[in-house]
C-alpha cells in the first residue's frame, strides 16, 4: 500500500488489530527495523509501518526536506490507513519526526514512544553523523558500509556474543540500503535536530527508551529528552545498544505494551 504526500508515495503496510500504533524508523532504515517485534505487537495493537521517503519502497528523493515535513509523511501515513490518532513509536531519526508529528499534529498523537533518540544535538552528535556521512561517501560496496554502521550501534554486551558479519548478513537480507545520496541526506537531517526547547508544550503521555550501551547516541541523550517532556517516563535496557528492538526484543515489547497499555 502507499500513501502520498507531496508528489512522494510511502510505502506502508498494517499488522494486527487493535489500537493503532504507528512505526517510525530512522535513517538508513525501512519497515523490517521492527519484525522481531512486530508480531508479538500486532496481537495487541493495529500496527502502521512506513518507509520514509529516500528509503525502502517510498519514493527516492531529489529535492532537500525537513524532519517537519517528514512528520507531515507520517500525517499522510495516518491519513491513508484510515487512523484518526495513534500510539506513535519513533527510533533514532524516526524519533525526531514522533517528535515533530506530536508538536506539529498533537491531536493525532495518543502517546508518544521515543526510542534511542534524542532532541538536541552536542559536539559528540555531530561527530558520529559527520563520521556516518564519511563512511556513506567513501565505503562503496554495501555489505561493508552496513558492517560499519551497525558496528556503531550495535552495544558491547552484543559485539562480545555475536559475530558482526552475521548480523550484517541478515540485515542485508532483509532489503538493500539507499542510494548513497539519500542517505546522507538523511544524516544531514540528524545533524540539526533541534526540539528542545519545544518539548514541555506537549500534553501527551511519553515513554523514552534507552539501550544502556548506546554508543551512536548515548543514554545522556535520552536523559535529557525525558527531563524535557513534562511526566515523561524513562526505560534503561540494559546490555543492548542503539537497537532494543533488536538485540533485546523480549524487553522492548515488554517496556512498550505495558506503557502503552497503560495510558490507553
Amino acid at each position: 500500500m502507499y500513501a502520498h504526500s507531496r508528489g512522494v508515495e510511502l510505502a506502508f503496510d498494517i499488522q494486527g488489530s487493535g489500537p493503532d500504533v504507528l512505526l517510525i524508523a530512522g535513517s538508513a532504515s525501512t519497515r523490517p527495523l521492527w519484525a522481531l517485534v512486530r508480531p508479538a505487537l500486532a496481537q495487541s495493537f493495529r500496527t502502521i509501518a512506513f518507509d520514509n521517503r529516500d528509503s525502502g519502497e517510498s519514493t527516492i528523493v531529489a529535492a532537500p526536506y525537513t524532519l517537519a515535513g517528514l512528520a507531515d509523511d507520517a500525517v499522510a501515513v495516518l491519513d491513508a490507513a484510515g487512523s484518526k490518532s495513534a500510539h506513535v513509536i519513533g527510533h533514532s531519526m524516526g524519533g525526531a519526526i514522533a517528535q515533530e508529528l506530536a508538536l506539529s499534529y498533537p491531536d493525532r498523537v495518543q502517546s508518544l514512544t521515543l526510542v534511542s533518540t534524542w532532541a538536541r544535538g552536542d559536539r559528540y552528535s555531530r561527530n558520529i553523523m559527520d563520521l556516518m556521512i564519511d563512511l556513506t561517501r567513501s565505503v562503496r560496496d554495501d555489505f561493508a558500509l552496513l558492517e560499519s554502521i551497525i558496528f556503531v550501534g550495535a552495544g558491547i554486551s552484543t559485539l562480545r556474543g555475536a559475530s558482526l558479519h552475521d548480523m550484517t548478513a541478515a540485515a542485508m537480507a532483509l532489503g538493500p540500503l539507499a542510494p548513497r545520496n539519500a542517505l546522507e541526506r538523511q544524516w544531514r537531517l540528524d545533524e540539526i535536530v533541534d526540539t528542545l526547547d519545544r518539548l514541555p508544550a506537549l500534553k501527551m503521555p511519553a515513554h523514552v527508551i534507552t539501550g544502556a550501551e548506546d554508543r551512536l547516541l548515548p543514554p545522556y541523550f535520552s536523559e535529557e529528552l525525558a527531563r524535557a517532556i513534562p511526566g515523561a517516563t524513562l526505560t534503561r535496557i540494559d546490555g543492548v545498544g542503539h537497537l532494543p528492538m533488536v538485540h533485546a526484543p523480549d524487553a522492548f515489547i515488554d517496556a512498550v505494551t505495558s506503557h502503552i497499555k497503560t495510558v490507553a
